[in-house]
């Protein structure tokens, strides 16, 4: 039902030649804007295009091996132990630059489709102007998600509207452009406009007939997400809280359903991240990767074969994160871990490393494949849960701790029997420690956690926690939200091309 068309284009200046007279002469390939989409139906063909570039792949894994989701697995050969594992980050960070990359690569591709769609000509009026609306209102959406994520990455402080963000693209840049830095407030002007325009000319929705297969497209529900954790992002918590109710109020208009019946419960949990989304309404959006003609492998991020003990896992689920879900009824345990997983008891702190890494073995489980495609899952990228989260951070930010441990509860009770006893917290460390932990739990290797530090850290005083026989091959246990690190370099090949680019603190 998802499959998606994906139609090859090409598009002037995706690759241009070294010499300087390329620059000068139109070349035999090149294809004009008003020459790329003759009709809707072409611009479709591009849209579809536009979603398959749409990554995260690179973040996941990234977030995974440099925090304290993933550790060093059996099979190990020594990937990561020098990289990531050693908190080692810098503007050659191969990581840094496949974020910054594949992201300006989606900008840049929607930006030419909206260009372009200018000469497509409709009749005023007609469906096939809803449609070329619809398609424009998405190639929108991606643009202003793209720049998001370069926020949430490449800027220092996205609460301050004065601090560097990332170039903010608008129009197709020529080769000799050399653009710096906007500012966050400058960047998010963009993206607002992006959305305003989304938000007016959507045709699609996340509830109906159509509801799975608009899981993986733009819809009104995916943009009110990206609008929440926006606002949650730069600090504007009743912003947040707003965009979440209005999500509530649309898949659950009678009150008393309201959040708990948007997540799954045990029986349909795990469906979600075998991307069976007729089940509910808790996935949101969703980059297509399993029926869109692509082929992978999402086990060989951290595994040589498969996702099973006897696939030659080389990393694998970290003890601490595991440590969360370690309970019996935790649906959690065996969607983060394979089922497969060899788990010592409580003893494994006190045996020998070379022991525990042969006999605890707790495979990354959260990409299994699904029915259609084997090892290869879409990435989950607005759920409902994480919306029950970002209300738990208004109520923490406004010292309400009952509430704000109240929405905790919310996902524990979807997810185990055991909820934790509001009364008990009586600070704001505390409250936001507790959110940090069921976030670090509910989202792992979903590419949560590298932001979540660098976000509420200090507020939780908590950064990288991995537990010592994880780390005890190089000492690198911890490394608080403060560090600079939590925020990525400008990739080298990015300063060395652009003069007017200025690099992040620290690096």
């Amino acid at each position: 039902m998802k499959n998606l068309k994906v139609f090859l284009f090409v598009i002037t200046g995706l690759i241009f030649a070294s010499c300087e007279d390329a620059i000068d002469i139109k070349q035999p390939s090149e294809l004009a804007p008003e020459d790329t989409f003759e009709t809707v139906t072409d611009m479709q063909l591009g849209l579809n295009a536009i979603y398959s570039t749409l990554s995260g792949e690179s973040a996941i894994i990234f977030t995974s091996i440099f925090t304290d989701e993933a550790a060093i697995g059996k099979s190990n050969g020594g990937q990561g132990k020098d990289g990531s594992m050693a908190f080692n980050l810098n503007s050659n960070s191969g990581e840094a630059a496949s974020i910054w990359a594949s992201n300006y690569f989606a900008i840049n591709l929607a930006t030419r489709l909206i260009e372009a769609a200018e000469f497509v000509v409709v009749e005023a009026g007609s469906d096939e102007e809803t449609t070329k609306n619809n398609i424009l209102a998405q190639a929108y959406a991606v643009r202003a998600y793209s720049h998001f994520v370069l926020l949430s990455y490449f800027s220092p402080d996205m609460t301050n509207d004065s601090a560097l963000g990332v170039i903010a693209i608008s129009t197709t840049p020529s080769i000799t452009d050399k653009l710096p830095r906007n500012t966050n407030g400058e960047v998010f002007a963009l993206i607002d406009s992006d959305l305003a325009f989304a938000t007016e000319n959507l045709s699609t929705n996340g509830t109906g007939a159509e509801a799975v297969i608009n899981k993986v497209f733009f819809t009104q529900e995916a943009i009110l997400a990206l609008k929440a954790r926006m606002a949650l992002y730069r600090g504007k918590y009743d912003l947040a809280k707003q965009m979440v109710d209005e999500l509530d109020d649309i898949f659950n208009p009678t009150p008393a359903n309201q959040a708990v019946n948007n997540l799954s419960n045990p029986a349909t949990y795990a469906g979600i991240f075998n991307d069976v989304y007729a089940q509910s309404n808790e996935l949101i959006f969703a980059i297509d990767r399993s029926l869109s003609g692509q082929t992978g492998n999402w086990a060989q991020a951290w595994s040589s074969a498969n996702a099973t003990v006897t696939g030659s896992p080389f990393f694998e689920v970290s003890r601490s994160l595991f440590n969360l879900v370690n309970n019996a009824t935790d649906v959690r345990k065996f969607v983060i871990a394979d089922e497969s997983s060899l788990i010592m008891g409580d003893n494994y702190s006190s045996v020998p490393y070379a022991q525990f890494i042969a006999e605890d073995v707790l495979p990354v489980g959260k990409y299994p494949g699904d029915s259609q495609q084997l090892l290869l899952n879409d990435i989950k990228v607005f759920r409902f849960s994480e919306m029950v989260f970002i209300r738990a951070e208004y109520y923490a930010n406004a010292g309400d701790f009952a509430n704000a441990i109240a929405e905790v509860n919310k996902v524990r009770t979807a997810r185990l029997a055991t909820t934790l006893n509001p009364a008990s917290f009586t600070n704001s460390q505390a409250v936001w420690g507790a959110i940090m932990d069921e976030r670090r739990a509910e989202l792992a290797f979903e590419g949560h956690r590298y932001i979540d530090i660098k976000r509420l850290g200090a507020k939780a005083g908590k950064g990288v926690e991995r537990d010592p026989q994880d780390c005890s091959f190089n000492g690198f246990c911890t490394l608080p939200g403060t560090d600079y690190r939590f925020t990525l370099p400008i990739p080298q090949p990015e300063l060395a091309a652009n003069p007017n680019i200025v690099q992040n603190p620290g690096y």
